[in-house]
């Protein structure tokens, strides 16, 4: 299981290069991936001229985002799949400052999550959810939204996101969040990465998260390690251990997760392909070791 931070040189490489094409001849892969991104740059556009003030000085609406088909199984579950997907809509009628975002979880640090290993903050989390998010500057640390998701209930979320470079090799991360659900009332997030760069490419990365909920007045902690090593221009590992609980009734393990995760993008700069055994230990389970693999197929579109 890989966070977005991790694989983001990998993802950004992906992202910049939608428009670009190997020298091989176009596939039926080419085909969908170009009839993807024309469809929501149309949509794009056509939400943007809603928002123009003249619509003869209209600039090109973007979409981008990205969707995962994944196969998890592992022992006593051998029927968990999964789909992913996340849409982000800029909109230059409102000076690029407010994004229509549409995904399958509001939560961002948990996106390359193993399904069963997702953390249930909140019950039914995993719904598709829907939001407008304003910054009031292009470089600003602070970001607005307001959206429905999460059992079909209205919200409004705060987020305050920095990182400072320590030096050449160490970095830190940080964010909080504060959020109203309609039914859930508050709650709130906060977060810290610690990164460490070698001089060999390899990335070394500490992530902790402690989330409060206000309808249950407990907290929810999770702690993650995770290192990537670059096999070459077209593949890397990541390995991966984490934990994750509770604070009620008392501070305890909830599950224990370790992984390796094979990615390549041997065929297109947008098509990624993963493979990532792992071992899994709940509670619910009494802690017996689940072995799987997951089996990921990503396809990125859109972007400049």
């Amino acid at each position: 299981m890989v966070s977005n931070h991790v694989c983001s040189a990998a993802e950004a490489s992906s992202e910049s290069s939608t428009d670009q094409q190997d020298a091989s001849p176009r596939q039926w892969f080419d085909e969908w991936q170009s009839r993807l991104t024309t469809s929501m740059d149309a949509t794009a556009n056509t939400l943007d001229n809603m928002f123009a003030d003249d619509q003869d000085d209209t600039q090109d609406a973007r979409a981008e985002g990205r969707i995962t088909f994944s196969w998890e199984p592992r022992t006593r579950d051998f029927s968990q799949t999964d789909v992913r997907f996340r849409i982000r809509v800029t909109l230059p009628a409102l000076k690029d400052r407010v994004d229509l975002l549409l995904s399958d979880n509001e939560d961002e640090a948990i996106n390359d999550a193993v399904k069963v290993a997702r953390p249930p903050v909140f019950e039914q989390g995993d719904r598709a959810t829907v939001s407008l998010r304003y910054r009031p500057l292009d470089d600003s640390n602070f970001a607005f939204r307001v959206g429905a998701g999460r059992r079909d209930q209205f919200y409004v979320k705060a987020r305050y996101r920095n990182n400072k470079v320590i030096n050449d090799h160490w970095s830190f991360m940080y964010d909080s969040e504060l959020y109203y659900y309609t039914r859930d009332r508050f709650g709130a997030e906060i977060g810290a990465i610690f990164q460490r760069n070698n001089d060999n490419g390899k990335v070394s990365r500490f992530n902790t998260r402690f989330y409060y909920r206000d309808e249950s007045n407990d907290w929810r902690w999770r702690h993650e390690y995770q290192y990537f090593v670059p096999l070459s221009s077209k593949q890397a590992m990541i390995y991966n251990v984490l934990t994750e609980g509770v604070s009620e009734p008392n501070y305890r393990v909830q599950e224990v997760y370790t992984g390796a995760r094979w990615r390549t993008n041997p065929l297109r700069e947008w098509l990624y392909f993963d493979v990532e055994p792992f071992v899994l230990f709940i509670r619910d389970e009494d802690f017996k070791p689940s072995f799987g693999v997951a089996l990921r197929v990503e396809a990125y579109y859109g972007g400049n």
